[in-house]
Order: structure tokens, then sequence, then C-alpha cells
């Protein structure tokens, strides 16, 4: 994530706020984080796995309108700046890990 010291994660880590870089503009609001919650197995369906934690952005922009507050669009997401794409699909792929991979990790 390109935001790391910046990232609000929940103690219990089932959501993780992902300020924006670039602010998303949507008629007169103006949405400057995203907060993503975990992802339950059938928020995934229609992706493989694998291309989501190989941060596809095609993949991520199915995932992210179903666990994204406020929700952000598949095509908004896919119109958002590369970096906060980026930021975004990394947070999808760092949920997808098992707790013990985090940790050899140090996330």
């Amino acid at each position: 994530m390109n935001n790391a010291a910046e990232a609000a994660v929940t103690e219990d880590k089932s959501t993780v706020r992902v300020p924006l870089d670039n602010p998303l503009k949507r008629g007169d609001e103006t949405i400057t984080a995203v907060t993503l919650r975990k992802p339950l197995g059938g928020a995934t369906s229609g992706t493989k796995l694998v291309d989501l934690l190989n941060l596809d952005l095609v993949a991520a922009s199915k995932v992210v309108p179903r666990i994204s507050s406020p929700v952000i669009t598949a095509v908004e997401f896919l119109n958002m700046d590369v970096e906060d794409c980026t930021a975004i699909a990394g947070e999808i792929a760092a949920f997808l890990l098992q707790k013990r991979q985090k940790e050899a990790h140090g996330l």
C-alpha cells in the first residue's frame, strides 16, 4: 500500500481505511478515503484469488463494490488514478493472507 503510515486498521483487522492520494469526485461529493471490510468468500466470487493476490485491477474491480464504504463502483474504481487502485488492491490482497503469513511478512 502506498500510504502504509496513514492506513487505519481496526483492532480486529476486519476493516481498513485507505486514504486516496487523488480524491474521487462524485457529483458534489468528494471521497478522500475508502473503508474496505474483509471479504467473505462470496464477495470474491467471479474472481480468481491468485488474480487478487497479483493485484489484478480488473479482478479487484469486481470485489471493490462488494466491500467498500462508500460503495465504489467497478467503473469508478477502474477510472481512479493507478496509485489509489493499487493501494486498494493491495489491501484486498492483504485480507486474503492467513495471520501467520502476515506475521511472516511483517504485515
